[in-house]
């Protein structure tokens, strides 16, 4: 359904037509349509209503998980539960009033025992609306292996740089805190789980089935990265009827049953993983995760073992104070030696909040080749295909101020800045700048 469209723009003091409340800026934009700043108006108005919104459920939510602690914590005088079935009855009555399954209440008290106790910042943060529940549910997941001293120090670690851009990120930060803090027990836990993985198969309706692994990160990685190989080449040489993703499925089924000229087991060639080991790290100096591009932080232990494996080639990276790509070696043909480093310093879509990863993304012209862009690393970023479109077929606009920093500005006079992946601790930032902040973006006003 399409967007509804107002007729009418009410002003705070109650009378039509647009304001400078209403429509983002003060000065004119050239060529733009009055009607068109007044309908960018109202959306930038619904906006900030949406926030208020998601902000005021984080409160409730918060709320909320009080008081089912309070309820898991609760203890009957003595007589009142000589059969031990309090904590049944509990999580029956909170089943009834959530109108959930008596196992997911069960859940939902034991995880607001453990936020209430170990992780208080983490409760105060979706309190106040900085954090959402999905956070809060990364964070704890990410704890539950710690001793109630080390949950909160990794608390205070992540929380210390905010909420990040999505979901993804935060999740991944949890992960990077835990390794930090706790280096010798991520490599311990690490180990203990290798004897988890394990191959099944889940029936779905109509004749289909879901064939799922939970395998070692660089195993499912390099797995990935073979699927992807055979399915450029499939995509590329023949007049295909069938999608992408049709061509993946197919294409797993063909390597695993060695059909349709794929090699069979034993006969499978390599595809590329990188892991990026902190120098200091791959000489056992120091305990510092390393990173699997496309998972996120392993223990060091780990990175050290990929890295001396007799099959791994090394490649030099610099990176400046910020842990942020300025250099990758090993250059030989141009056009190849960018695309590793763009995807490398910018390893997911440059769009405010985007997750796609860059190797699934084009390479944009921050300044189109039209206009006199060069094709530099400074002036290259990844783009996913839709917000490729997006970047050039609508009025979000961006200038890269300094190599890997993405300045954006959207039609609702919302600014982001995207900054490029960190290696030292794992960070990919998007940061919303206010209206008078300049970052680079001066350019956006010509």
């Amino acid at each position: 359904m399409a967007p509804r469209t107002p007729s009418i723009v009410i002003n705070a003091t109650g009378t039509t037509g647009p304001s400078a409340a209403t429509v983002p800026g003060s000065e004119e934009e050239v060529g733009v349509p009055v009607e068109h700043r007044v309908f960018e108006g109202w959306l930038s108005e619904c906006l900030e209503r949406l926030r208020v919104a998601v902000a005021g459920i984080a409160a409730a939510q918060a709320v909320a998980i009080r008081v089912q602690a309070e309820l898991a914590a609760a203890r009957p005088p003595e007589g009142y539960d000589e059969l031990g079935l309090f904590g049944s009855v509990v999580a029956g009555e909170v089943a009834g009033v959530m109108r959930i399954s008596t196992g997911s209440a069960e859940w939902h008290l034991d995880f607001a025992d453990q936020v209430v106790r170990r992780l208080p910042v983490g409760l105060e943060a979706l309190a106040a609306g900085v954090l959402d529940l999905p956070r809060l549910t990364s964070l704890e997941r990410a704890t539950s292996p710690l001793d109630d001293g080390l949950a909160g120090r990794v608390a205070d670690h992540v929380l210390g740089k905010g909420p990040r851009a999505h979901r993804r990120a935060f999740t991944a930060a949890c992960r990077y805190g835990v390794i930090k803090i706790d280096p010798e027990g991520a490599a311990r836990r690490s180990d203990e789980r290798r004897p988890e993985r394990r191959v099944w198969v889940e029936p779905e309706d109509d004749g289909m089935a879901v064939l799922g692994a939970l395998l070692p990160a660089d195993g499912a990685l390099a797995c990935q990265a073979r699927i992807e190989q055979v399915t450029n080449a499939t995509m590329a040489e023949r007049g295909e009827g069938r999608s992408r993703d049709e061509v993946r499925a197919d294409t797993l089924m063909d390597l695993i049953l060695g059909r349709d000229g794929q090699p069979g087991p034993g006969g499978a060639t390599g595809a590329d993983v990188q892991v990026i080991v902190p120098i200091g790290t791959l000489l056992g100096l120091d305990a510092e995760p390393g990173e699997l591009v496309g998972y996120g932080p392993i223990p060091a232990t780990v990175a050290r073992e990929i890295a001396s494996r007799p099959t791994s080639t090394w490649r030099r990276m610099l990176t400046n104070e910020q842990g942020h790509l300025v250099e990758l070696g090993e250059r030989r043909y141009p056009s190849p030696a960018q695309k590793r480093h763009v995807r490398a310093r910018n390893p997911c879509c440059t769009f405010p909040h985007c997750t796609r990863r860059a190797w699934r993304c084009d390479l944009d012209h921050t300044r189109p080749y039209a206009s006199g862009g060069k094709t530099l690393v400074e002036n290259l970023g990844p783009l996913c295909r839709r917000h490729h479109r997006v970047r050039h077929h609508s009025r979000w606009r961006v200038v890269q101020p300094r190599p890997g920093v993405f300045c954006w500005m959207s039609p609702t006079g919302r600014r982001y800045e995207v900054r490029p992946h960190s290696y030292l601790d794992g960070e990919c930032a998007t940061v919303e700048l206010d209206a008078t902040s300049e970052n680079g973006l001066s350019d956006m006003k010509r």
